[in-house]
């Protein structure tokens, strides 16, 4: 799909900012997106790089925040300038935190993964999912377990007196984590210690007696650098936008799929049942633009898909068989996921109680933007799924 030229992107802009002044009443406010900027969120913002909101007259602004910055700032149409300051800082706002922000009146529509979205559905927040966004894809996963070149990582005693460790996210990456442990016969009661923070150095880790396997989650991006650089980091859980960088002293043990339903790592669209009920007929029309962009993409060629480039723009990834997260042209949320995620997190005490994950999802809006399309599940086909 070829983007549209700059002139046209002006004039679409023009319009846009005239036409909620066009005719009688007060004028129409945008729809106002809290966004993350991520392989499962990222076709969100190639749309917006695209001005297919606004041709489909739907005015939308979406705002996001660097790692390291305390305010939100409205993100620019252009996915390279939005990139500009580095794509291991921008856009890395955790989804906890953006239902917060929601829910403060905001943002209409927040990206939030399915953990941090069950998370609020625990605290009975009014919140609803309307839509599902990318997901990780089953054969092809795009999250793996890595270890420092020339550990060994055949049995549960190779990771014994190990740091492993899980990034700034929700509680999702350390849970997966930990249930690849379980599952290759680790005891997470009995064998497991959670560290606050990395140790300082090779010497302060050597401290550490060999009786356990040591777990860091949260770790930002920079600390990531750092107990690399360090050797304090023995291995954990990789998301595969950074294992490129770490391939040359870590090596591939197993990808998600080999432990559990990969599909389980999703992002979502969500927003309050209150501006659903409102702004109903701007959503579908929303959806639709949303549909329409993901059925293009599918049609595409493996070496379109795959070309290389940058950060949200690039749509797939064939590297060592693994793929970034991909999104579904029949894209309603998944009652079944997330009732399955829900018991995980429930397992490692996140949560205290199944929850009633139906009553926090509505897939009309989605419902009725494919009737209004004429697609139906016979048109998820793939040129190429990389």
């Amino acid at each position: 799909m070829k983007p549209f030229t700059h002139i046209t992107a002006r004039f679409l802009a023009l319009a846009m900012t005239l036409a909620p002044f066009a005719g009688c009443g007060a004028p129409t406010p945008p729809v106002r997106i809290g966004y993350f900027h991520g392989g499962r969120t990222q076709l969100l913002a190639r749309i917006h790089n695209d001005y297919e909101f606004a041709a489909a007259g739907v005015e939308v602004k979406m705002w996001s925040r660097d790692l390291n910055a305390e305010e939100f700032e409205l993100m620019p149409h252009s996915i390279r300038e939005f990139n500009a300051p580095g794509t291991d800082i921008v856009g890395k706002v955790r989804g906890t935190e953006l239902i917060e922000h929601l829910l403060r009146d905001e943002y209409d529509l927040t990206t939030p993964g399915e953990s941090s979205f069950i998370m609020a559905m625990r605290q009975g927040l009014p919140v609803v999912a309307i839509a599902e966004l990318g997901h990780d894809v089953r054969n092809q996963s795009g999250h793996v377990i890595m270890m420092r070149n020339g550990m060994p990582a055949d049995h549960p005693g190779d990771y014994f007196g190990q740091v492993l460790v899980s990034r700034r996210a929700g509680p999702g990456d350390s849970i997966m984590l930990k249930e690849y442990l379980e599952r290759i016969g680790v005891n997470l009661e009995e064998d497991i210690v959670q560290l606050d923070a990395l140790p300082r150095d090779v010497a302060s880790k050597d401290l550490l007696p060999n009786d356990f396997i040591y777990i860091v989650d949260q770790l930002y991006e920079p600390q990531w650098a750092i107990g690399t650089h360090n050797c304090v980091i023995d291995g954990g859980y990789f998301h595969l936008m950074g294992v490129p960088a770490k391939i040359k002293k870590f090596w591939i043990v197993a990808a998600l799929q080999d432990w559990v339903d990969p599909e389980l790592s999703h992002a979502l669209i969500v927003s309050t049942p209150e501006y659903v009920a409102a702004n109903r007929e701007r959503l579908i029309r929303l959806m639709e633009t949303y549909i329409l962009r993901i059925k293009a993409e599918h049609a595409l060629s493996y070496e379109e898909r795959t070309r290389r480039d940058e950060k949200g723009i690039q749509m797939a990834m064939d590297y060592y068989g693994l793929n970034l997260p991909q999104y579904d042209i029949v894209p309603t949320v998944s009652v079944e996921l997330l009732t399955m995620m829900a018991r995980l997190l429930r397992k490692y005490g996140f949560i205290e109680e199944e929850i009633d994950v139906a009553s926090f999802v509505d897939n009309s809006l989605v419902l009725e933007a494919l009737e209004n399309l004429d697609i139906s599940e016979e048109d998820d086909y793939w040129g190429s799924e990389f």
